[in-house]
Order: C-alpha cells, then sequence, then structure tokens
C-alpha cells in the first residue's frame, strides 16, 4: 500500500507540474496578447515569424532610406529653385541696363548688381547640408568652387550618390557642381557667365553684355533640366515609398495573423487551466492525507 501511495503521489505531482506550466503559458499569452513567446510554442510557425519579421526589418531598412533620399532631394530641389531665380535675375539686370541712356555710376551700379548676384551664385554652388557640401560628388568636405574669381576651379568629383530604395531599386540624390554650375557636358559655365557680365557692365560694354542674354537663358534651362531629372527621381522616390510602406502593412498583418493570439480565446483557456490547476492541487491535498486507517 505504501508503494502505491508514494506512486500515487508522485503521478499527481506530475501532473500538478505540467498543469502548472500550461497555465503558466496561458498566463504569458493573456498578459502579452502573443501566442508565440518562444519558438518552443510552436516550432513550426516560428520559422514563418522569423522569416517575416526578417522582410518587415528589410522593408523598415528601405523606408528609412527613402526618407533618407527625400530630404535629399527637397534640399536639392530648394536650391536648384534660387539658381534658377538667380538667372531670372540676372537676365532682367542685363536688359534693364540695356535701355536708355546710362551715365558711368548706372553702369558701376548694375555691375555692383552682378557682383553680388555672381556671389549669390557662389554660395549657393557651395551649399552645405548637415555639414556636407551639396554639389561635390562624393567629396563631401571639399568646398566645391573656393575661388570666386576662378569659375574653372572645381574640388568637387563627378560622381553620383545612388540610394538603394527597393530591392533592385537605387535612384541618383545628387547633381555634381561640374554639371550644374561649369556646364559639364557642352553646357554654360554659369559662374562663368555671370563673372563676365559683371566686368561687361563694369566696362560700359553693353552690346557685349546683351549679346550674352541667350546664354543667360541657356544657363537657367540648363538649371531647370536638371530640376526636372531629379524631381522625376523625387516621383519615383515617393511612389516606392508607398509601395514599401504597403508592403509593411502586410507583413505586419500576417505576422499578427500566425504570432498574435485571440484575446478572447486566451482568457477563456487561462480560466480553464486555472481550473484545472486548482482541481489537481485539491486532489493532491486530499491524497497526501490518506493514512492506512483510511482504508478500515
Amino acid at each position: 500500500m505504501k508503494t502505491t501511495l508514494t506512486a500515487t503521489y508522485r503521478t499527481l505531482q506530475s501532473q500538478v507540474g505540467r498543469a502548472s506550466a500550461r497555465m503558466q503559458q496561458s498566463l504569458e499569452t493573456a498578459a502579452s496578447g502573443v501566442r508565440l513567446n518562444k519558438p518552443s510554442d510552436d516550432p513550426s510557425a516560428a520559422a514563418s515569424v522569423i522569416s517575416t519579421e526578417s522582410q518587415i526589418r528589410d522593408s523598415e531598412r528601405f523606408q528609412s532610406t527613402i526618407s533618407t533620399a527625400a530630404s535629399q532631394l527637397d534640399n536639392l530641389d530648394s536650391v536648384l529653385d534660387e539658381v534658377e531665380n538667380l538667372m531670372v535675375e540676372a537676365k532682367e539686370l542685363v536688359l534693364a541696363a540695356g535701355n536708355g541712356s546710362l551715365g558711368e555710376a548706372d553702369f558701376e551700379a548694375y555691375s555692383q548688381q552682378m557682383k553680388m548676384l555672381k556671389e549669390d551664385a557662389y554660395a549657393l554652388a557651395n551649399t552645405q547640408i548637415e555639414g556636407k557640401y551639396l554639389f561635390s560628388g562624393y567629396e563631401f568636405n571639399a568646398t566645391p568652387f573656393p575661388d570666386t574669381e576662378d569659375p574653372s576651379l572645381y574640388q568637387g568629383d563627378d560622381n553620383h550618390v545612388e540610394l538603394q530604395i527597393g530591392p533592385g531599386q537605387k535612384v541618383v540624390t545628387n547633381v555634381t557642381g561640374a554639371e550644374l554650375f561649369q556646364g559639364q557636358g557642352g553646357g554654360i559655365n554659369i559662374l562663368g557667365l555671370l563673372g563676365d557680365l559683371e566686368q561687361n557692365l563694369g566696362s560700359m560694354d553693353m552690346e557685349q553684355a546683351l549679346s550674352r542674354l541667350d546664354d543667360l537663358e541657356v544657363g537657367a534651362d540648363q538649371v531647370r533640366g536638371y530640376r526636372s531629372k531629379m524631381g522625376t527621381s523625387a516621383v519615383r522616390i515617393e511612389e516606392a515609398g508607398v509601395r514599401m510602406q504597403e508592403f509593411t502593412d502586410s507583413m505586419e498583418t500576417k505576422l499578427s495573423s500566425i504570432r498574435d493570439a485571440d484575446i478572447v480565446e486566451a482568457y477563456s483557456d487561462l480560466a480553464q487551466q486555472e481550473q484545472a490547476l486548482q482541481a489537481a492541487l485539491n486532489v493532491t491535498a486530499k491524497i497526501s492525507q490518506l493514512s492506512i486507517l483510511d482504508y478500515f
């Protein structure tokens, strides 16, 4: 009889342990709202959870890059807008100087205004965003145009910054100073043109100044062309951002369907496990109080 009671007691202890473990798992599920707190909870589903979480992390990295690219293009477009407006102002200044009879003092005033526009152009060409030069290519720390009297000097490089905005998708987020301001590839050297016009007005050579009006328009179109090109990149980035957000949302929905618990079901299961544990404890308590006299 003693052996039988001991075996029975051990069996009951084992049942209490299992009931306690099940109740603890149900408690964790109800408290966290997560059905899979560890791989052993459901090994077959754990692999899907790991894969889905990895895809979400990749998507979030792309979204971060997309945000960075969009910010860079916003900054670039703002500067290009200022350069375009500056070219329009330079053209209007030359036209104003070409109207009527002007004295030496008038030409000097117009020359000074053109000098200010040239200096503004150099300042825009040397724009820094968060400590990095916008138009230096990969040479972020190099002042692209250090000498306002030498429009041919460029200390940046010809590299384009590409950011990956999705699997197999890259977008260019910069224009080099050589392209935009020096007309690399057959365009107009905007900085040199403004310097020439400053000298023309200073020497009262109105004929020469007026002959450069077409060049000013070509320079403005040059800026507009790069602005349009970067605008196309901005549209691609925006579309990629929408697609990536939709993908992230779908993956999070999938993850929730695999990992998350039904709260009503979780609390119902918790109640059942609490009852089962209490029942096991009650039986164990009664068995532990038995003696040999109970059998006579």
